[in-house]
């Protein structure tokens, strides 16, 4: 009778000392259950559009709007450049572009990406790019929501020739205004009040994917590299060159 007792007690301290889930595993787990939900913006089906929201437990937030947005089946992800391990991807086809934004864990985060590839792209799949990461219990979105986000003076200093580009709201949208000199930059702190004398262009159309961020310009097009701190407008073609210029955002 006492060997089955002390059995037993070697039973419950063996089972009492098993391992036991880390604070990372927790999180993983709980991770494991976000969300990629669709909301319509738009009633008119020639012109759809929709709101795509991130949701993991009593956090929600906006990621993205898109032209089509339906839930991304697992098998379809390697035809669309969506990693296997991926927990959930949702978008689609719409007018010649397609576009996807899925959720997955990876460098022990909680990550969003977004990508996008039109019928004349250079590659077979889309190329994606971070959108939002999870973090401290909520969602930390990665590039702006709105043309404001945007707005400000951008300068490149060329061999020659040095620009400041500035970028602000007409109405809804972006426009642009290339301002050029070929003295030497002034310093960032007194630079706004010198664009008067340099030569300035009129007033040029500036078409952003706020969700992609590439750019189509009066200018030229490019991409935009956005996080909360800081920014650059990169031109892949520029003032009818193929040539790459960089314009990084002023912070004074």
């Amino acid at each position: 009778m006492q060997n089955n007792f002390l059995l037993l007690l070697v039973c419950c301290l063996l089972m009492g000392c098993g391992p036991k889930e880390t604070d990372l595993e927790a999180a993983k787990k709980a991770w494991s259950q976000v969300q990629l939900n669709c909301e319509s913006l738009s009633d008119d089906e020639d012109l759809p559009r929709y709101a795509v929201y991130a949701m993991l437990q009593e956090n929600k937030v906006k990621l993205a709007e898109v032209s089509a947005c339906d839930t991304i089946l697992p098998e379809a992800y390697a035809d669309k450049g969506i990693p296997s391990t991926a927990i959930t991807a949702v978008g689609g086809f719409w007018a010649g572009y397609e576009e996807y934004i899925y959720a997955i864990i990876e460098e022990e985060q909680l990550r969003l990406f977004i990508g996008g590839i039109g019928e004349e792209g250079d590659h077979d799949k889309p190329q994606y790019t971070p959108l939002a990461n999870y973090d401290h219990d909520r969602f930390k979105l990665l590039r702006p929501l709105h043309p404001a986000d945007l707005a400000g003076y951008y300068m490149h200093q060329g061999a020659d020739t040095s620009y400041v580009l500035f970028l602000g709201l007409k109405g809804p949208n972006l426009v642009s205004k290339l301002f050029a000199t070929a003295d030497p930059m002034p310093a960032q702190k007194v630079l706004q009040r010198a664009l008067p004398e340099f030569a300035a262009s009129p007033d040029l159309d500036f078409n952003c994917n706020l969700n992609g961020l590439d750019f189509l310009s009066g200018l030229g097009n490019g991409h935009i590299y956005w996080q909360p701190d800081s920014a650059s407008v990169t031109f892949h073609q520029f003032m009818g060159r193929d040539e790459t210029v960089v314009f990084e955002l002023m912070t004074y």
